[in-house]
């Protein structure tokens, strides 16, 4: 498994991301900087440091909104994802500018369709902290690779 943009890997709750992914053989994380703690810097619109079709599954929560080519960050996802394999992404759609001045985007469900096909089938699709349906703070999407 791959994580992308780990930082420390905490989940905002006292634990660490990597362990819901126990059942992982490894787990990779990687930081767009040398980041102590990262096993990785990646840059996720380019990585060619990672072989095509090297990762069972890709856990990326946090981060596109913050990427200026989000096509080229997705296509770099899909190339080291073996087909079959699983993307995780979280996306924000009603969130608070962070990390100013590089925040740039905000996804629909609409948009993050067209982002993922047809490379992909949605296997999942859910707003998130939303009582009204068609307002989410955000999209957590389980896609697999075709």
């Amino acid at each position: 498994m791959l994580s992308i943009g780990s930082l420390e890997d905490a989940d905002g709750e006292g634990g660490r991301y990597r362990d819901y992914f126990a059942h992982c053989d490894a787990y990779v994380t990687s930081e767009v900087v040398p980041t102590p703690g990262c096993d990785l810097a990646l840059d996720v619109r380019r990585m060619p440091e990672i072989r095509d079709a090297s990762f069972d599954t890709i856990y990326c929560s946090g981060v596109l909104e913050h990427v200026d080519d989000v096509p080229a960050a997705i296509a770099e996802l899909t190339r080291v994802l073996r087909p079959g394999g699983c993307l995780l992404l979280g996306l924000p759609f009603r969130q608070a500018i962070h990390l100013a001045p590089n925040d740039f985007w905000r996804f629909t469900g609409y948009g993050i369709r067209k982002l993922l096909e047809p490379a992909y089938e949605i296997a999942a699709l859910d707003g998130m902290d939303a009582e009204d349906p068609d307002f989410p703070a955000a999209y957590w999407t389980r896609a697999l690779k075709r």
